[in-house]
């Protein structure tokens, strides 16, 4: 014990996955393009060292590099220290609620964990689109990733001095678990990796008494015996500027990559059909395999966004069309708005993360129709070989899409012609000209607003750039 430190404080913070997520573990696979990491039982978790960045992360992000050095230490020569903060890995729950610590063998008797232990629990499709259309070199992959509902447990603890700034620092940190940017892993940006508060559970020993000592060498030493400290309610922190879109879809529309018919009737299995997944339910802390739902991916949304954001930005910038079509990506602005990933073989290519963050779409009590296709051979006008096929659609479907924007300098620092080509380009989505997912050349993915984008702010943040 630091005796300028006599005061420990020790939470036990339970979450629950509010979107599909999963954390890489850079390993090789022969068939599919990301192995997940793992746990010594075979089953995801979120490693200590990824939440301490990332609450370091969003602790700087809030109140500035000089309390974040104090809080998590820092490698300074001279001044450099330890972290204050100790975190252990979040490991996941089983069916009953019970966070699976040690080596245990009956994972594969339980119906969550068998679930999860699996290589691949959900496999997304991907394709990332160039100005023509087609998919960019490299630009088709595919996605592992852990079902959301998934639960883990945490322990987080903190030695202080007793002081008012120092005990307000451990409410803040407790509180950066309730921000609407805690998300962790890969893909955060386009959906992935959101999660929810489930549990909280904290207590403090003061080691300047006996009793605290006392009290202090018979603390919990586990996540399932942290559940008997006192639950501690703290409010969600927010600081962030959100717009808001209640869309609903003209006619029919399809995310490809579906390989389950979901919604459709028996023996008429359509040839192409809409992404859906399953998730975990919880009721009652019992957890079980909950019915398939049909998705919209963050990463659908936000692919769209980008293209027709960059079209509007060019307008703004007078930068016109050349023989060469420029890809949206190469846009300095759509790189600060929206992130751009790095390249360590270019020169000069570094990564970048964006602003804007999209959540998966989990889409309840879908109305589904096919709609058959063929093509006609211009000389015999009979239908060519291969080329008579059914697809499955959504049908007039009602969502909520809402992006948030993380409120800090670099958002502040946006010029007008970046917030006008954004208001512009959610206007389009509003009013059904930036169609969604598959087919929209042929009608399909229009979706209307019955009133334009709705700022949290009243869009004060638009008006601004256009006053700038």
């Amino acid at each position: 014990m630091n005796p300028n430190k006599p005061i420990y404080h020790l939470a036990l913070v339970t979450l629950e996955a509010l979107t599909a997520h999963g954390i890489r573990s850079g390993a090789a696979d022969a068939v599919q393009d990301v192995v997940l990491l793992r746990d010594a039982n075979g089953l995801p978790a979120l490693p200590g060292t990824s939440l301490a960045g990332l609450l370091r992360h969003l602790y700087t992000a809030e109140y500035g590099q000089e309390l974040a050095n104090q809080l998590f230490g820092s490698v300074q020569q001279d001044e450099g220290h330890s972290s204050a903060i100790t975190l252990s890995w979040a490991l996941a729950h089983d069916s009953q609620n019970q966070v699976l610590e040690g080596l245990r063998e009956d994972t594969q008797t339980d119906p969550i964990l068998n679930e999860l232990s699996q290589s691949h629990p959900i496999i997304r499709q991907r394709v990332r689109l160039n100005a023509r259309g087609t998919a960019t070199d490299t630009g088709k992959f595919d996605v592992s990733l852990i079902p959301a509902g998934t639960r883990y447990s945490t322990l987080v603890g903190f030695w202080s001095d007793g002081s008012e700034q120092e005990e307000q620092q451990w409410q803040d940190l407790l509180a950066l678990f309730y921000s609407p940017f805690f998300r962790i892993g890969h893909g955060t940006r386009a959906g992935a990796g959101a999660f929810a508060v489930q549990a909280l559970h904290s207590h403090r020993w003061d080691l300047r008494t006996s009793e605290g000592k006392a009290q202090y060498l018979a603390r919990p030493r586990t996540r399932m015996q942290a559940r008997s400290l006192p639950k501690l309610n703290l409010q969600p922190l927010d600081s962030s500027l959100q717009v808001g879109l209640s869309l609903t879809s003209e006619a029919g529309w399809r995310v490809g990559g579906g390989d389950v018919p979901l919604g459709f009737a028996c023996g008429e299995t359509p040839d192409l059909l809409p992404q859906s997944e399953w998730q975990i339910e919880w009721k009652n802390d019992q957890a079980n395999i909950a019915q398939r739902v049909h998705i919209l991916p963050a990463t659908a949304i936000k692919g769209a966004l980008v293209h027709r954001f960059a079209f509007h930005y060019r307008c703004l910038t007078h930068n016109w069309v050349t023989s060469t079509p420029q890809d949206a990506h190469e846009e300095q602005a759509v790189k600060e708005l929206f992130g751009v990933a790095g390249d360590s073989d270019v020169e000069g290519m570094e990564g970048m993360a964006g602003l804007v963050f999209i959540d998966d779409l989990y889409l309840d009590n879908t109305q589904t129709l096919s709609q058959m296709h063929n093509r006609i051979d211009h000389f015999t006008g009979g239908v060519m070989n291969g080329a008579l096929f059914e697809e499955g659609l959504l049908w007039q479907t009602p969502i909520q899409l809402k992006l948030q924007f993380q409120d800090n300098s670099r958002l502040t620092n946006l010029n007008s012609q970046v917030r006008q080509a954004l208001q512009r380009t959610l206007e389009d989505l509003a009013s059904g000209l930036l169609p969604l997912g598959a087919g929209g050349s042929r009608g399909q993915g229009v979706f209307i607003a019955e009133q334009g984008p709705q700022w949290s702010d009243g869009g004060k943040w638009v008006e601004q750039g256009e006053q700038a």
